[in-house]
């Protein structure tokens, strides 16, 4: 089973004055365990990122989705709470969950959340929305599609050279 883990990145930047500044970048991975999400930090931001830098912190989220759009530059946590009916008991819970959608405002948030939970069959109230301070949001990808397009099998290389 996969978890969401919030990693912070730690870098130097050289700002436009010359100076040299810490960062922290904060990233949202899937992962199974803690080593993992710690791994994947490193290769995901290892390809975009010049220079040293390291894993900070990373910590279990407790997200029971994340929604991703291309055209968005923000993303914002959202709780939602709804209503289940326990039928060994008979009596009503409460049930809170929390969901990461990416949106450039929070009225484009509420409305994608809406529509993302339009098919949910109990009605649920969205109790809080928050803009995070993530950058990006990496998913899972199977060996198969980390593959970059200008690698090539070695047979092929060997025929080349051949």
């Amino acid at each position: 089973m996969n978890y969401w883990f919030l990693c912070k990145v730690s870098y130097t930047k050289e700002l436009e004055d010359g100076t040299v500044k810490r960062m922290k970048d904060n990233y949202l991975t899937d992962a199974t365990t803690l080593t993992e999400a710690e791994a994947r930090m490193h290769e995901e931001v290892g390809r975009s990122m010049r220079g040293e830098f390291s894993v900070a912190a990373a910590n279990r989220m407790n997200f029971v989705d994340v929604f991703t759009y291309n055209d968005a530059e923000n993303y914002y946590k959202c709780k939602i709470r709804y209503v289940t009916i326990d039928e060994a008991k008979g009596k009503e819970r409460e049930v809170k969950n929390q969901v990461l959608i990416a949106a450039n405002d929070i009225l484009d948030a509420h409305t994608r959340l809406t529509k993302e939970f339009s098919s949910m069959l109990v009605p649920y109230e969205i109790i809080e929305m928050i803009k995070t301070p993530l950058v990006e949001v990496f998913r899972y990808k199977s060996p198969d599609e980390r593959v970059t397009p200008n690698l090539r099998p070695i047979s092929e290389i060997e025929e080349i050279e051949d």
